[in-house]
């Protein structure tokens, strides 16, 4: 007998009645899901069997964390989604956070050196590459929007080819210049993941969306008192289009703080 929500094995009990999860979180998944109306509870997609090794592991946690969310990655889901016995996965990942650290490390990896020089193209390239991931992983983004990331070394690789576009610098102020570039691109990112979220759920796209918009506000809309309102019911802005404006803008805020010839430290430490 398998659990109705992740699809792990459940050990069926000599006495009451049989069990429909393997656990309460489970359970509370399964209910949420009832509650909410936006997804049924359905066991995990059984995939083929895979050899029981760490990199095979870690992709088939990246593949359901993209297609369910970080939140469905668990020890007991992915051994059902690799056809195992979820006890065999410790011998390979200590729990979760050792899954996690891994999972951020392997789409880490698939970042693409900048072909240019110059401190502005290789800032836009560092935060065009982070933009992408968030669209390929959006789960990726909570774990790296803290401030108590997986400090392992694709991540400090990553902070390291930033730093090394500003030369010169000190070491405080280039780490403010990089959380003003990642915190621009983590904000819009957040945005847009939530965005395709709200579209998975709801099979109602940004478009569909502002369409239906513009009937609950044809009294705001007719009153002349909101133009810009009336410009984006018309033709919603893409947020690409937004992304690339705010991020040039916050590169020439840079350069004009560069050219002072005489950045300042940036925060002291507390």
């Amino acid at each position: 007998m398998r659990c109705a929500q992740c699809g792990a094995e459940i050990v069926r009990s000599a006495r009451g009645r049989p069990r429909r999860y393997c656990g309460r979180a489970c359970q509370a998944r399964a209910y949420r899901a009832r509650r909410d109306g936006t997804r049924r509870a359905r066991p995990v997609e059984r995939g083929p069997r895979v050899p029981l090794e760490r990199p095979a592991l870690v992709r088939a946690a990246v593949e359901l964390a993209d297609a369910e969310g970080l939140d469905a990655v668990s020890m007991r889901a992915l051994a059902a989604r690799v056809d195992a016995a979820a006890t065999a996965l410790y011998r390979h990942v200590s729990g979760k956070d050792d899954l996690v650290t891994a999972m951020v490390e392997l789409v880490l990896a698939e970042y693409q050196p900048s072909p240019a020089a110059g401190w502005r193209a290789l800032v836009e390239h560092e935060a065009r590459q982070e933009w992408a991931l968030y669209q390929r992983h959006p789960w990726v983004l909570g774990v790296l929007a803290s401030t108590r990331p997986p400090l392992g070394r694709p991540v400090l690789a990553a902070v390291d080819r930033f730093l090394a576009a500003l030369p010169g610098l000190p070491a405080r102020t280039a780490m403010s210049v990089y959380l003003l570039v990642s915190g621009y691109v983590q904000g819009m990112a957040a945005t847009a993941v939530g965005g395709a979220e709200a579209a998975r759920e709801s099979g109602v796209g940004d478009r569909q969306w502002w369409a239906a918009q513009r009937g609950k506000l044809a009294g705001a809309l007719g009153s002349g008192w909101y133009p810009w309102l009336a410009e984006l019911a018309d033709d919603p802005v893409d947020l690409r289009a937004w992304f690339d404006f705010g991020l040039q803008r916050v590169l020439d805020g840079i350069g004009v703080f560069l050219s002072t010839g005489s950045p300042a430290l940036g925060p002291t430490a507390q």
